[in-house]
């Protein structure tokens, strides 16, 4: 499904060049549930936001189920984003003023689809939140704003999830819960990708890939957390 063969990113800060990628050369196949893992600078995130396509590689080349993305255009890019890929950040990004259910529904804006009916209400229902559909940010906690984000990343049915430090902003209980529901929709079939520096997190994971200055160290199946 994922495929990088010698892929590399190249920053320039001033007169310094900085390798965030260098060389990385991986698979990830669909309905996998994986780690990315290393310390902060490492280049986990550049590496998440390569696989994202919200970045691309300076060198190598990244295919998507076979399909090369270094030739796609701007608007396939966003298309792809939008309808094949969920986002999760550390920081939950919500409509401060807006309820759960809106700010669930907003990638809808961007969908091509005829009907998004019911999708909004069906995301929070897997998040198990159906309850809060009318509840603004303000008025949940830490980790049910996550949950909503979630949902919201869910919101198109997305073969793939993204989550960069999803539970960063999270206390150790409300942490589980988050990455049991993780484990659960991989169950379901959804492929998860989760960046996160804390071994804790990187547990619930089947795979875990450990990145440092940029280069893949270790690739290994990890033990999983039971209930």
């Amino acid at each position: 499904m994922i495929e990088l063969n010698e892929v590399g990113r190249l920053y320039r800060k001033g007169g310094a060049e900085i390798r965030a990628i260098d060389g990385v050369s991986l698979s990830i196949g669909r309905g996998e549930f994986v780690a990315i893992t290393g310390p902060s600078g490492s280049g986990k995130s550049t590496l998440m936001n390569i696989i994202g396509l919200l970045d691309r590689p300076d060198a190598g080349r990244y295919r998507l189920d076979g399909n090369d993305a270094g030739y796609l255009a701007p608007d396939e890019l966003a298309r792809i984003r939008n309808e094949r890929i969920g986002f999760v950040f550390q920081s939950f990004h919500l409509l401060a003023r807006t309820s759960a259910l809106d700010n669930v529904e907003l990638p809808l804006v961007y969908s091509d689809r005829r009907s998004t009916a019911g999708l909004g209400r069906r995301a929070l229902e897997r998040v198990g939140l159906a309850d809060r559909a009318d509840h603004s940010p303000g008025e949940l906690s830490g980790g049910q704003q996550q949950r909503v984000a979630i949902a919201r990343a869910l919101v198109l049915e997305p073969d793939i999830i993204l989550a960069d430090e999803p539970t960063g902003n999270l206390d150790s209980n409300t942490s589980g819960e988050i990455m049991e529901l993780f484990r659960r929709l991989h169950g379901q079939g959804t492929t998860i990708i989760v960046v996160t520096h804390d071994a804790e997190v990187a547990r619930h994971a089947h795979r875990t890939i450990a990145i440092v200055d940029g280069r893949i160290t270790a690739d290994t199946m990890a033990a999983v957390v039971r209930s």
